[in-house]
C-alpha cells in the first residue's frame, strides 16, 4: 500500500498519533483526508483528545476551515431533510432516510464531521409514482434526460431519476429499494420498511442491521476505489450497534436474507485489516463460511481493495489506475447481467461518439 495511504489509515484509526508526525508526513496526512472528506472527521477525533493545540497553527486553521464547513453543511441537511418531510407528510407514507442523512437525524457517532452532497430517502415501491409527483408539484425538478436515461432509472435502478429543488440545488434521491431490481440481488424492501427506526416527526432510518448491510452494499456491491470514508462509515457502525445484544447473529440472517451475504462478509473482512474494527473472531468465522468467495477471487480483491479504496496522492495517481478500473468494470458486471450490460455499454459509447451530454449512468 502506498505510503501516504498507510500513513493516512492509521492517523485515523490512531488520531492520538498525529501530533507526533514530522511537518512533511502532517501535510500528507491533510491534504489526503482533505482528498477523502476526512478532514473535519479527523478534526472532531483530535478536539476529542484534546491535541488540537499540539499542531502547528497552519494545520489548525485547515482543520478549523473544515469544521466549519461541516457544521454548515449539517444545517443545510437538516433544513433539506425538513423541507421533505414536510412536503410528503400528507401522504401518510413511511419515509426512510439514507446514509448521511440517516446518520445525521438519528444523532449517531458515524456523522461527525461528515459532508453531505445529496439527501437520500427510500419509500414503498407502491408509493413511488405519489412521491415524485408531490415533491415535483412542491418544486423538487428532474434533470433533463433523454429517453434511454428514463427508461435506466425506471425500469432497471433503485431510484427514480434525481431531483433538484429549484430553490436550493440539492440533490434528493428517491429510492425504493437499495440495489438495482436488474441485478441477480434480490432486497425484500418491504422487510426493510418494517424494520425502520423512528427518529421523530414522522421520519424513520434503517434498523441497525439493514443500515449496516446498505453500508456494506453502497460499498462493496458498487466501486469501493477512494471511499475510505464509506468504509470509516461501516467501521462506526459495527463499532456502535456491535454492542447491541443479538446484533451480529441478526445481521448474519439479515444478509443471507436480502441476498447480501457476499458484500457483508467484505465489509467485516476489511474493516478489520484497514479500519481495526474490533469484531468478534466467530462473527468473521461465520461469515467467512457462508459468504466468502473462492481462495483465488479473494487474493485478487485484497489486491484491487487495498491497492483502490484509498486515493493516489497526485505524484502516484499512476499506481492504482488498474485496480481503480478492475474495481469500476467489477460494479458493472455485478450490477447488471451480461447481456443488459453489454446494451448499456453500447448506448453510452454511441452517446460519447455523438458529443452528447448524456446523464451520467453508471
Amino acid at each position: 500500500m502506498e505510503e501516504v495511504a498507510a500513513l493516512l489509515l492509521h492517523s485515523m484509526r490512531d488520531p492520538a498519533s498525529v501530533p507526533g508526525l514530522g511537518a512533511e508526513a502532517l501535510d500528507d496526512v491533510l491534504h489526503a483526508a482533505r482528498q477523502h472528506a476526512l478532514l473535519a472527521r479527523l478534526e472532531h477525533d483530535l478536539a476529542g483528545l484534546g491535541v488540537l493545540q499540539d499542531l502547528p497553527e497552519a494545520a489548525r486553521r485547515q482543520f478549523a476551515n473544515a469544521r466549519v464547513r461541516a457544521n454548515a453543511n449539517a444545517i443545510t441537511l437538516c433544513f433539506e431533510i425538513d423541507r421533505v418531510r414536510r412536503a410528503l407528510t400528507d401522504l401518510g407514507i413511511r419515509i426512510v432516510l439514507l446514509k448521511g442523512a440517516a446518520y445525521r437525524r438519528a444523532g449517531l457517532s458515524v456523522a461527525r464531521g461528515r459532508v453531505s452532497v445529496d439527501l437520500d430517502i427510500l419509500v414503498s415501491v407502491a408509493d413511488i409514482g405519489r412521491v415524485e409527483r408531490t415533491l415535483i408539484d412542491r418544486g423538487w425538478q428532474a434533470a433533463e434526460m433523454n429517453r434511454y436515461d428514463q427508461h435506466y432509472y425506471r425500469d432497471w435502478m433503485h431510484e427514480i431519476p434525481p431531483l433538484v429543488h429549484g430553490e436550493r440545488g440539492i440533490e434528493l434521491d428517491v429510492h425504493h429499494t437499495i440495489f438495482p431490481p436488474v441485478s441477480e440481488i434480490r432486497i425484500d424492501s418491504e422487510t426493510l420498511l418494517a424494520a425502520a427506526t423512528p427518529v421523530g416527526d414522522g421520519l424513520w432510518v434503517l434498523g441497525p442491521t439493514d443500515m449496516v448491510l446498505h453500508a456494506a452494499a453502497h460499498l462493496f456491491q458498487e466501486n469501493p476505489a477512494g471511499h475510505l470514508r464509506d468504509l470509516l462509515d461501516l467501521h462506526d457502525l459495527l463499532t456502535l450497534f456491535g454492542q447491541h445484544a443479538g446484533f451480529w447473529e441478526n445481521l448474519i440472517e439479515r444478509a443471507g436474507r436480502h441476498g447480501l451475504g457476499r458484500p457483508l462478509y467484505y465489509g467485516l473482512r476489511y474493516a478489520v485489516d484497514l479500519a481495526g474494527t474490533a469484531i468478534p473472531a466467530a462473527v468473521l468465522n461465520r461469515a467467512k463460511a457462508l459468504f466468502a468467495p473462492n481462495a483465488v477471487q479473494l487474493r485478487v480483491m485484497d489486491w484491487l481493495v487495498r491497492s483502490a479504496i484509498v486515493a493516489g496522492s497526485p505524484g502516484q495517481a499512476s499506481a492504482g489506475v488498474l485496480p481503480r478500473f478492475m474495481l469500476f468494470a467489477r460494479s458493472h458486471w455485478i450490477k447488471m447481467p451480461p447481456a443488459v450490460l453489454l446494451g448499456h455499454s453500447l448506448v453510452k459509447i454511441i452517446h460519447r461518439m455523438r458529443g452528447k451530454s448524456a446523464t451520467d449512468t453508471g
